[in-house]
C-alpha cells in the first residue's frame, strides 16, 4: 500500500486553548473547529522545549533536546540521515517546506563569524526538495526604520542572512507594498501602541500568512505520481501582535475574559519569574485586551488560510489520501500569570499546544483523546503512515492505534518539557526540567533554590501550586520520575532507564 500524502500545518507560539474545538467562545477558528470535527483531537498534546529552535528540532529528528542537542535558541537544527524529510523523501514522497524554518540562529551574536545557512545553494535543505522561506524578524532584513529599529544601520554587525522569500516575492510583484511589508503593516511616521503591539495595515493578500498558504498549493498541485510531504509553517501568531485591520475589526475586546491571576501570585514565583514580570510583561497589564485581540485576529487570518488548503485539497480529489495534522512549535502565556510571550515558565498554556489529526478511515471522525502525548510523538506517526518504522534513533510514539480506536489507554505515562541557558543576546537563563504526569506538575530549576508542584487535577490553572514543605514523599516520588524521564530522553531512548 503506497503512503499517505502528507500535510503538517503548523502555527508559532499557539497556546492550545486558542481554539474553539478546545472550549475557546471568543476566538474564531471555524475551519480548524471543522477539521477537529472530521478527525481526532489530542486534548493534551506537550511540546519537548517551549522555544522556537529546539521545539522544531524535535519535530525534524523525532528526538527531545537532550538526544538532539538543540536545547536553546541559537543552536543549529541538526540535518541528520534520520531527519523527518530525509527519512520521508527516501521513501519515495516530493518533500517541500513552506513559510519559518528556523532551523538556525537568526542572529550573528552567537557567533561573530556566523553566516545563515538557509540559503546554501542546490535543491536540498535538510532534505526539502522544495522550499520557499520567510522569518518572524524583518526588523534584520532590509535597510528601513522598523518598530524594533529605528537606526536600520546600527544592527548590521548582528545579522545573519539578507535573504526572505516572502519579502523577495513583495519587492517583484508588490514593490509599493515592500516597505510596509518590512515593517510588518506599521506605515512609516505612525508609532506601535505598546511594544509589539500594532494593527496592519498590509492588505490580507500580501499577508505572509496568505503567501504561505499560496505556496504551499503551488506544491501540491505540481504534477506527479509521487505522494507528497507538505510543511505548511505559519509565522503567526508570534508576536508582534498585528493582525490585519479587517481581521482585527472582527473582535470587541470589551468581550474578552481576564487573563488568569491570583492576588499574591508574583510574589510566591521564582526570582526568575518577577524578573520577567516587571521587564517584559508588564505592557499586559495595561493593553492585555488589546493583545488578546490581535492574537486571536492573527489566528483567524490563519484559520481562514487552513480552510483554503482543505478545500484546496478537497478540489483536486486528495483529502481522502492525505494525513493532515495541524499543531504548533510551543505556547503563548497572553497574560496569564503575569507573563506574556515565552520563558522560563512551564505554564499550561506555553507548554501545551493544539494537535489535530484527520486521515478518513484512519482517523476516527470526531473523536477527542484526553491522554498525554508530546511533539516527538507526530513524527512517529508521520513516519508510521509513511511505512517507515519509528525505531531507534527516534523516540517518538505513533499515535496512528489511538486514531484508529484500537488502544484506548494513554499514549504516554508523562510528558518532559525542558529549556534554559539562553545565548549570549540574552539574559542567561538557569535551566528548567518539567515532569507532567496525569495528575501533577513538577518544575524543578536546576542549580535553583526553587521547584514548583501543581496538582492539575484539583487546581487546572495553577493558581495555588502545593507547599512542597507539607509533601515530602510526593516530591521524592516525582523528582525520581523526572530522573527517570531524563534518561529515557537521552539518545538511548527507554532502553537505558535510571542512572
Amino acid at each position: 500500500m503506497p503512503p499517505p500524502n502528507v500535510l503538517l500545518i503548523t502555527t508559532d507560539q499557539h497556546r492550545f486553548d486558542a481554539l474553539g474545538c478546545m472550549g475557546n467562545r471568543e476566538v474564531q477558528t471555524p475551519n480548524i473547529d471543522r477539521l477537529a470535527a472530521h478527525g481526532v483531537l489530542f486534548e493534551r498534546c506537550y511540546v519537548t522545549n517551549p522555544v522556537c529552535m529546539p521545539s522544531r528540532a524535535s519535530f525534524m529528528t523525532g528526538q527531545f533536546p537532550d538526544a538532539h542537542g538543540v536545547r536553546r535558541n541559537g543552536i543549529p537544527v541538526p540535518d541528520v540521515p534520520h531527519g523527518l524529510a530525509r527519512a520521508l523523501s527516501g521513501q519515495g514522497l516530493r518533500t517541500g517546506m513552506f513559510g519559518k524554518t528556523h532551523f538556525a540562529s537568526l542572529r550573528r551574536d552567537y557567533a561573530p563569524d556566523y553566516e545563515f545557512p538557509d540559503w546554501r545553494p542546490g535543491p536540498d535543505y535538510s532534505g526539502f526538495g522544495e522550499r520557499a522561506i520567510t522569518h518572524d524578524l524583518k526588523d534584520y532584513l532590509a535597510d528601513v526604520p522598523t518598530p524594533t529599529r529605528a537606526d536600520p544601520a546600527q544592527p548590521a554587525r548582528e545579522r545573519a542572512f539578507v535573504r526572505d522569500d516572502y519579502l523577495d516575492w513583495i519587492q517583484e510583484h508588490h514593490p509599493d507594498a515592500y516597505r510596509l511589508a518590512v515593517r510588518e503593516g506599521l506605515p512609516e511616521g505612525q508609532r506601535p501602541l505598546a511594544p509589539e503591539l500594532w494593527t496592519s495595515e498590509l492588505p490580507p493578500e500580501l499577508h505572509q500568512s496568505t503567501w504561505i498558504a499560496d505556496r504551499t498549493m503551488a506544491f501540491i498541485d505540481q504534477p506527479g505520481s509521487t505522494p507528497f510531504f507538505a510543511w505548511c509553517s505559519f509565522v503567526d501568531p508570534h508576536h508582534p501582535f498585528n493582525a490585519p485591520r479587517p481581521y482585527r475589526e472582527r473582535y470587541d475586546p470589551a468581550a474578552f475574559s481576564p487573563p488568569l491571576w491570583a492576588e499574591g501570585e508574583l510574589e510566591r514565583r521564582s526570582p526568575y519569574h518577577q524578573d520577567r514580570h516587571r521587564r517584559g510583561s508588564a505592557p499586559f497589564t495595561e493593553h492585555w485586551r488589546e493583545y488578546r485581540a490581535q492574537y486571536y485576529a492573527m489566528l483567524t487570518l490563519i484559520d481562514d488560510q487552513v480552510g483554503r488548503l482543505l478545500q484546496h485539497l478537497a478540489d483536486r480529489g486528495l483529502a481522502e489520501n492525505t494525513l493532515v495534522i495541524f499543531t504548533a512549535d510551543h505556547g503563548e502565556m497572553l497574560g496569564d500569570h503575569g507573563l506574556a510571550r515565552k520563558g522560563l515558565f512551564h505554564y499550561e498554556p506555553l507548554i501545551r499546544v493544539p494537535l489535530l489529526l484527520r486521515w478518513p478511515g484512519q482517523c476516527a471522525a470526531g473523536s477527542r483523546q484526553p491522554g498525554i502525548v508530546q511533539t516527538v510523538d507526530i513524527t512517529a506517526t508521520i513516519l508510521a503512515a509513511a511505512g517507515i518504522a519509528p525505531a531507534l534513533p527516534y523516540q517518538g510514539v505513533s499515535l496512528l492505534p489511538w486514531c484508529r480506536g484500537e488502544r484506548t489507554d494513554a499514549p504516554r505515562d508523562c510528558a518532559l518539557v525542558t529549556n534554559g541557558g539562553e545565548g549570549p543576546h540574552y539574559d542567561p537563563w538557569p535551566e528548567l526540567r518539567t515532569l507532567v504526569t496525569e495528575r501533577w506538575k513538577l518544575q524543578y530549576y536546576v542549580g535553583e533554590d526553587h521547584m514548583k508542584i501543581d496538582d492539575l487535577s484539583a487546581d487546572p490553572d495553577e493558581l495555588h501550586p502545593l507547599d512542597i514543605r507539607e509533601h515530602p514523599d510526593l516530591v521524592r516520588t516525582l523528582l525520581s520520575r523526572l530522573v527517570d524521564a531524563g534518561s529515557a530522553a537521552s539518545v538511548w531512548r527507554r532502553q537505558v532507564g535510571r542512572w
